[in-house]
């Protein structure tokens, strides 16, 4: 058992002090003794509550640490006893009271009840958790039941062979943004294949558009330039001009060849005559296509006049053929 110096003053029945109430209405213990008659049973009462404290808390360090608790003045040795008997008492009073870090939840009291208590279940069984026993959405991809929204301007990246696309809103357009090669995670290149004005809701793209099954408009279709169809085969031009096999070029072109062709004017040409030479069994003829203008007759004489008809095309004049 430790040894303890420290020990009470005059605690016996018959010791000479004053009583709890006097020493309590002693001027002494608020003004401490003055000059004067020093009386016995005040001074043992000061040196027994002085004395008693001191042998209490010295019996405690001694009980508590295992140490001696020596009257020798080394104050160091004292205090060190003082501190390993309060951290042993703490230990063995409040192991009971408070989880202990180096037992890891082991002496929890009611282990299913802690579970409980804090919600977890089963879930604390477990040495891993899936991201569906947790509410998360995986890594590895999957169903999301409700609304994802983000502050951020930038959203929603894919990444593939080293290259990046996302989504882009900056407040007044919304783009579908294509990343520079070999940097998928940085920012983007100069194409804008698709954007929305959030103003308008108008759709543009500024690059070329393909669709395999038929564009409908209910109002006007606006291009800056041409427009093709047919693969490319035929062709709306800016001015209005049409191009196209149909036409076998251009339809400006067939248009003017068409006008041009046609017949703009018609006369008949200069005189000519034809006759039978005086053979009363042979008729005149004039020559096929002409028209007949006049005729003369003698008794074996025939003579008829004619003229050809001809038509104007493009300036220049022709003779109507025969069929």
């Amino acid at each position: 058992m430790a040894k303890n110096d420290f020990k009470p003053f005059a605690t016996g029945e018959s010791a000479n002090v004053l009583s709890q109430a006097d020493y309590e209405a002693l001027d002494a213990t608020a003004n401490g003794f003055q000059t004067g008659i020093a009386r016995s049973e005040q001074l043992n009462k000061v040196w027994r509550q002085a004395s008693t404290i001191a042998s209490v808390v010295a019996s405690f360090m001694a009980d508590k640490s295992g140490n001696d608790v020596l009257d020798d003045g080394d104050t160091a040795a004292l205090q060190a006893t003082l501190l390993k008997a309060l951290l042993n008492n703490s230990t063995s009073q409040l192991d009971n009271r408070y989880l202990q870090s180096g037992k890891n939840l082991a002496d929890v009291n009611n282990v299913a009840q802690a579970r409980g208590n804090l919600g977890l279940g089963s879930l604390a069984l477990k040495n891993g958790l899936s991201a569906a026993e947790v509410g998360a959405f995986p890594v590895t991809g999957g169903e999301i039941k409700g609304e994802v929204w983000s502050n951020a301007v930038d959203n929603y990246r894919i990444i593939s062979n080293n290259k990046g696309v996302f989504w882009r809103f900056d407040g007044e357009n919304y783009y579908l943004m294509l990343t520079k090669d070999g940097d998928p995670r940085g920012g983007w290149n100069n194409l804008r294949p698709f954007a929305v004005n959030y103003a308008s809701g108008d759709l543009r793209t500024e690059r070329n558009f393909s669709a395999n099954g038929r564009i409908s408009s209910a109002q006007d279709i606006l291009s800056m330039s041409s427009v093709y169809a047919g693969n490319g085969a035929s062709q709306l031009a800016s001015d209005g001009n049409v191009y196209g096999s149909r036409w076998g070029g251009w339809l400006y072109d067939w248009a003017s060849g068409q006008l041009n062709s046609r017949v703009s004017s018609f006369r008949l040409a200069g005189w000519g005559s034809a006759t039978n030479n005086n053979n009363d069994n042979t008729f005149a003829n004039a020559p096929d296509g002409t028209v007949v203008v006049g005729v003369q007759q003698k008794t074996n004489y025939t003579a008829v006049n004619y003229r050809y008809p001809q038509i104007l095309i493009n300036g220049n004049w022709y003779n109507v053929g025969v069929a």
